[in-house]
């Protein structure tokens, strides 16, 4: 398969809107995901244990609802599992990620995923990039190093130690876009849906415990933690992976890819927003400095991610 970078029109134009959709609701699962894991949430594991769950249960909702295709190549159906899978690992580093980190800086490296999509693209794909497109990488891989970037005693800038775990999120993300993108080529949306849940399910699974089903029901008896996790993780997350799934099989993945990495402006409104009173869900810096440095950089990687798909 190869995805050339078109004009966006028709299809592609529908896939660039469901795909901003979904970078917009997946930007309040991020939000609501970093509160439970920060505050809400015992650790890590029975968090996991809940996403493990609203991901089998929506994998069931999908096949029942939608029946399984006639024909499903192997070879198709090999690759929608390992998008699930790479979504799962993804998800494993991100949300390790978020024990130091805040959402919006998180966000914002790991969204640079379409740089890793179009360097893998080259071999994969046969596609070949522009001296424009090389420029565009430049400006994301500077945007993202400035957004990790903070003040520190005795030093002017220290690196975040989140930032190489970030980066493999990236990179786990970027190979879930392109083998996905191959998988819908024969099957359909919703089945590909389904796989790409049950395997993401499947490898956090990895990380629960027998106990953390206890720790997950005294957790729930707290009604903020009962509300995000309804709302964010059962009801806005499956939306959300929907709407990129069906946007990755209209339009053409490069694109496709760039609007998705919209997220971080979306984490950035929505945590500067909820760090403030009368909500104070979460703790993000928004000193004016700070949400300067946080702007410019998260502009620096939506507009060079841009440029790496239009340019």
């Amino acid at each position: 398969m190869r995805t050339d970078l078109v004009a966006p029109s028709g299809e592609n134009m529908m896939g660039i809107w469901l795909a901003l959709l979904s970078a917009a609701v997946l930007g309040l699962v991020t939000v609501a995901d970093k509160r439970l894991i920060s505050v809400n949430m015992p650790d890590l594991s029975s968090f996991y244990l809940i996403i493990v769950i609203t991901l089998y249960g929506h994998t069931g909702l999908a096949i029942v609802v939608f029946g399984v295709p006639d024909q499903l190549p192997l070879v198709h159906l090999l690759l929608a599992a390992i998008a699930g899978l790479c979504w799962g690992a993804s998800l494993w580093t991100m949300f390790i990620s978020y024990r130091f980190e805040e959402a919006s800086r998180a966000s914002a490296v790991i969204h640079t995923f379409p740089v890793f999509v179009a360097l893998l693209a080259m071999p994969l794909l046969g596609e070949i990039l522009s001296i424009a497109q090389w420029l565009a990488i430049l400006i994301v891989v500077v945007g993202a190093f400035s957004i990790s970037l903070r003040s520190s005693a005795g030093n002017l800038f220290t690196i975040n130690k989140a930032f190489p775990i970030l980066i493999a999120a990236s990179i786990f993300t970027a190979l879930a876009h392109i083998s996905g993108k191959y998988a819908l080529e024969k099957i359909e949306v919703e089945f590909v849906y389904a796989v790409r849940n049950a395997c993401m399910a499947t490898f956090l699974a990895m990380f629960c415990r027998p106990k953390d089903a206890f720790a997950v029901i005294r957790a729930l008896k707290n009604p903020q933690t009962l509300a995000l996790v309804v709302i964010g993780e059962m009801i806005l997350a499956p939306i959300g992976i929907f709407l990129n799934v069906a946007a990755s099989s209209l339009g053409a993945i490069s694109i496709v890819s760039t609007v998705t990495a919209s997220r971080p402006f979306f984490v950035f409104l929505y945590g500067s927003i909820l760090s403030v009173a009368p909500f104070r869900l979460l703790d993000e810096s928004i000193d004016i400095r700070t949400l300067a440095t946080k702007a410019v950089s998260i502009a620096l990687i939506v507009g060079g991610i841009a440029l790496l798909s239009f340019g």
